[in-house]
């Protein structure tokens, strides 16, 4: 198939998954889940006992979408009170097939979306990292415009938080996929401090150099599966980590504690959440025994 015919198909698709977007809409007006969780570090100092993050990934948001449902998405996150807000990436609706239509979606949404996400308010500000949609669109953009709206983009490099004589190192991944793999996401060596790491894509926990300490890791991409079906779990998680029944939540794996949230938005062109709630995280740092998950 050559491409013109190809741009069209994928446009078409795009237009009915925005008329699909607009059949369901009232669904996905329903409040987000806050989801609290409490994560104990032995040598977290003390001074970051009760640190907290919290997680937005996956806007999603459409271009034809107002953006009422991004400012309680700010509200709710500005009232968890957060010492940082981390968002995971895909910012907004693309397809890897239309680029071209993709960079113009992507950049009708962020225009809008900008107003509302410069009200994100934390201590220690917000940090970000990219997602494959993100990639799709045009990273470069959207990297210029997560820090017009004051984040600090954290792609392959980490940043040192400290609270009198006790240090927190937050580290953040590109994208598995589609960006440029870093198995210490910019992380020095030898530096022996507790680390959380940010990735959008829950595989990138298999990808992290063994020798890096990892306390934690914060994910996203997954959805939690968007539909989720009784007694089966997810059809669809597109991660190898993640199974049917762990397409979001604490994952069990060999290398480190991770958490796969089941995001706030919804890709086109089925923009749809069947037993699987949109979330937003709250994820609190605190200072003792780590208990197995």
């Amino acid at each position: 198939m050559n491409e013109a015919p190809q741009e069209a198909l994928w446009g078409l698709s795009g237009i009915l998954g925005a008329i699909a977007a607009r059949v369901v809409d009232g669904a996905r007006r329903a409040r987000p889940t806050v989801s609290t969780l409490d994560f104990s570090i032995d040598d977290l100092g003390p001074q970051f006992d009760g640190y907290t993050f919290v997680v937005l990934a996956d806007l999603h948001h459409a271009p034809t979408r107002k953006v009422q449902w991004l400012r309680e998405v700010v509200d709710l996150a500005n009232a968890a009170a957060p010492d940082v807000i981390a968002l995971l990436g895909d910012y907004a609706t693309s397809f890897r097939r239309t680029p071209s239509m993709s960079r113009v979606w992507y950049r009708t949404a962020l225009s809008a979306m900008a107003s509302v996400c410069e009200g994100l308010r934390a201590r220690d500000g917000v940090v970000a990292v990219l997602g494959n949609h993100d990639y799709y669109a045009d990273a470069e953009y959207v990297q210029g415009w997560l820090r017009g709206i004051g984040a600090d983009v954290l792609v392959n490099q980490a940043r040192l938080i400290r609270r009198g004589d006790s240090l927190l190192r937050i580290a953040g991944m590109d994208d598995v996929n589609v960006g440029e793999l870093d198995a210490r996401a910019g992380c020095g060596v030898g530096v022996e401090v507790p680390t959380v790491v940010l990735t959008h894509h829950p595989d990138g926990i298999l990808h992290l150099a063994p020798d890096l300490r990892v306390d934690v890791v914060l994910a996203g991409h997954t959805h939690g599966g968007q539909v989720v079906i009784p007694g089966y779990g997810a059809p669809l998680t597109m991660s190898r980590v993640c199974g049917r029944r762990t397409a979001s939540g604490w994952v069990p794996n060999n290398r480190a504690a991770l958490y796969v949230s089941r995001g706030v938005g919804a890709q086109l062109p089925l923009p749809i959440r069947l037993n699987c709630p949109a979330e937003i995280l709250v994820f609190r740092l605190r200072a003792g025994r780590q208990h197995p998950l």
